[in-house]
């Protein structure tokens, strides 16, 4: 096959998994088995293999964009309860890469947790787009950037945390040029800037750095926590769970 269009369609589940909280694009890149040639191409602005993941995790964030939006909006439980799932469980991918726990990482994964608490907003009780400024879609997209191209740590949870998710994904959906073109912007100054020292916490404070990406996945299921305990509610977390681990054994 072309390497044009396998870079493609491996972006597009690429882009599908970013829109989803807990679903890390970086550990789809891995079980696609491009996540080295991902990270090194963004370091490097190796262009003939950014190009084309890069459009197809967009038709894949835009094909699956109105399909959440729509599933929030009539089975609102449902899909809280399975982000819950899918977020907690992905929680064991930074946990496994743990090395010593000491003070330093209990101190992390605690420091963690409590910072996403506090700072994390409720799902449902997210802004309207109007009311929110460009500044902070464009700041949104810079520290989702990082998740989105590091193992366990997904795009849509920090989206979440920062009371954006909906947001995003309705722009996504409706096709807001301004909205879709300054998150845009940010994603890629994200990726440009912070890719290298990404590459160098993960190369030297691998463990510490793990365990702060712990608490703070952690501490962002407080957004969507659901209000009641239903049987849907069950059947959603319990499937979130099973979709994390699931997709764990395919990259094992």
């Amino acid at each position: 096959m072309n390497r044009f269009w396998e870079f493609f369609i491996k972006g597009m589940p690429i882009g599908i998994s970013n829109t989803l909280p807990g679903v890390s694009g970086g550990t789809m890149a891995l079980v696609l088995k491009i996540y080295d040639e991902l990270v090194n191409s963004i370091k490097k602005i190796n262009l003939k293999v950014l190009i084309p993941i890069g459009l197809g995790a967009v038709a894949g964030v835009f094909l699956s964009s109105t399909l959440i939006i729509n599933l929030l909006e009539n089975f609102n439980l449902f899909m809280t309860a399975y982000l819950l799932g899918l977020i907690l469980a992905s929680s064991k991918v930074t946990f496994k890469e743990i090395e010593n726990f000491n003070f330093s990482t209990l101190f992390l994964i605690l420091f963690g947790l409590i910072f996403a608490y506090f700072y994390s907003v409720d799902i449902n009780g997210a802004k309207t787009v109007e009311s929110i400024s460009l500044l902070k879609f464009f700041g949104g997209g810079a520290i989702g950037s990082v998740a989105m191209i590091l193992p366990g740590i997904s795009g849509g949870t920090i989206l979440v945390m920062l009371g954006l998710y909906q947001s995003v994904l309705s722009a996504i959906s409706t096709f807001d040029f301004m909205i879709i073109l300054v998150f845009g912007l940010g994603v890629a100054f994200g990726l440009l800037v912070f890719s290298w020292l990404l590459s160098y916490f993960l190369n030297n404070y691998r463990s510490l750095l793990m365990a702060l990406l712990t608490g703070l996945i952690i501490g962002s299921t407080r957004s969507v926590i659901p209000p009641q305990l239903t049987f849907s509610v069950i059947a959603g977390f319990l499937l979130g769970i099973t979709s994390i681990y699931l997709l764990l054994q395919v990259e094992e």
